[in-house]
């Protein structure tokens, strides 16, 4: 008689598996770890209490690791390599990741779970934050972390194949927010990986064009990520990129009429664009935002209502 298989997951890798009719234990063929058949077809999982124990701390722990060592996180994020980059990152936490989730799964308290994850993780970014000496380092500092929660943390949570993921990533955003007054989002690695050309910079893209510089250049790349990883994440960062997109395509279509717009274009490059790019490459993001919104204010005190 042949042996029935059912489609199951293990609850150490949480890879899918085939599980046989007939055994009560099984040895994973991802992982190589022994498992309760039982487990992997969805039945209640026991907590064994010193692999609860362990898995606690270790979760804690890693989780306190990741956002310590994480050092320029923003650092080669560009569209060709964001698929490796993230696969490089989803590699080195999967052991906190299946911690994670077998506390989740046994616990007897499995949303308190979600709360003290959430709050150790902000607690070690918090203390990790004041730490250093500087207004503009501690920004910066903000900002890396931010990059870190949204970019690459989030999206590993949701690529895991187990049931601590999304929720532990409403938790954490919701956390996160609330603690450094940012808005980081929720979003899948396929989310911010097709996102990469979402948006037009209007006024960078016809400046570019203009000197000829093309609709894909450096300069349009290196604004684009300052844009969406650090403007956007916070509410006043937010809200003048709403207000440039506002504005921007009439001021484009104004300034294209001008009998000078070569010379306009230029200005813009030589005043705002070029210096704001110099400024994200030295990681002084706030002093870059600051020239932002002037360029954004100038052009349309000057141009909008005439």
């Amino acid at each position: 008689m042949l042996k029935s298989f059912a489609e199951g997951i293990c609850p150490r890798c949480h890879e899918k598996i085939q599980v046989p009719d007939d055994r009560e234990k099984i040895i994973c063929m991802y992982c190589g770890k022994e498992i309760l058949v039982s487990q992997a077809l969805g039945s209640s999982m026991k907590a064994d209490a010193g692999l609860y124990k362990e898995y606690k701390g270790l979760a804690l722990s890693e989780i306190e690791r990741v956002i310590k060592e994480s050092i320029n996180p923003m650092d080669g994020f560009k569209k060709d390599a964001y698929e490796g980059l993230m696969d490089e990152f989803y590699a080195s936490v999967r052991s906190m990741l299946e911690a994670m989730e077998y506390v989740y799964q046994t616990g007897e308290d499995p949303e308190s779970w979600l709360d003290e994850l959430s709050s150790h993780a902000v607690k070690t970014a918090r203390e990790d934050v004041e730490n250093i000496r500087g207004k503009v380092q501690k920004n910066r500092r903000q900002l890396d972390l931010n990059f870190l929660i949204s970019v690459y943390l989030v999206p590993a949570l949701l690529k895991y194949p187990a049931a601590v993921g999304g929720p532990l990533s409403d938790r954490l955003v919701g956390a996160w927010n609330a603690a450094f007054g940012t808005s980081v989002g929720k979003a899948s690695f396929d989310e911010i990986n097709g996102g990469f050309r979402r948006k037009l910079c209007y006024i960078t893209t016809a400046v570019c064009e203009s000197l000829g510089k093309g609709s894909d250049c450096p300069e349009l790349r290196i604004l684009k990520d300052y844009r969406d990883h650090y403007l956007e994440t916070t509410e006043e960062g937010h809200a003048l990129v709403e207000e440039y997109y506002n504005i921007a395509p009439t001021l484009v279509k104004r300034m294209d009429r001008l009998p000078d717009r070569e010379q306009v274009y230029q200005n813009i490059y030589n005043n705002y664009l070029a210096p704001c790019i110099r400024k994200i490459q030295n990681q002084d993001y706030e002093s870059c935002r600051e020239l932002y919104q002037e360029m954004v204010q100038g052009l349309e005190e000057k141009y909008m209502y005439q």
